[in-house]
């Protein structure tokens, strides 16, 4: 599967991957949501991707056996909110970002209950940290 930004051109819906992109393995689908996708990046740093090919998806990203992120995807295939549960963001852990905004004034913003039960969920089935 892709990466961040591997995709050629998502708006004229070419799909194909840019040479030198990070790259995604599925692990397996959620099996209460089957929109939910669970990936591992084996990189160093670990980013949820920026786009899906498939409009609505839900990735949840695991490094080292741990949750890092779980990002939702909008109708265009661009990703709408990520939660990041690898680190605080003024003081809020883990907290939400939206549209691709990671300003560090951005408040913290912690992630709604649905998303907490989704994360418990996702955890629990992948065996998770």
């Amino acid at each position: 599967m892709g990466s961040r930004g591997a995709f050629v051109d998502v708006s004229s819906g070419d799909f194909s991957f840019k040479e030198g992109g990070q790259h995604y393995k599925s692990i397996g689908i959620l099996s209460s949501n089957p929109n939910v996708k669970v990936i591992v990046q084996d990189s160093s740093n670990v980013k949820a991707p920026e786009f899906s090919h498939t409009p609505g998806r839900i990735y949840a990203v695991v490094k080292d056996g741990a949750l890092k992120h779980v990002a939702y995807y909008d109708e265009n295939h661009n990703q709408a909110v990520s939660i990041d549960l690898a680190h605080a963001h003024k003081g809020v852990q883990p907290h939400r970002h939206v549209y691709m905004s990671h300003n560090k004034n951005d408040p913290g913003i912690p992630p709604t209950s649905d998303e907490k039960e989704l994360i418990r969920k996702i955890k629990k089935e992948f065996h998770l940290k």
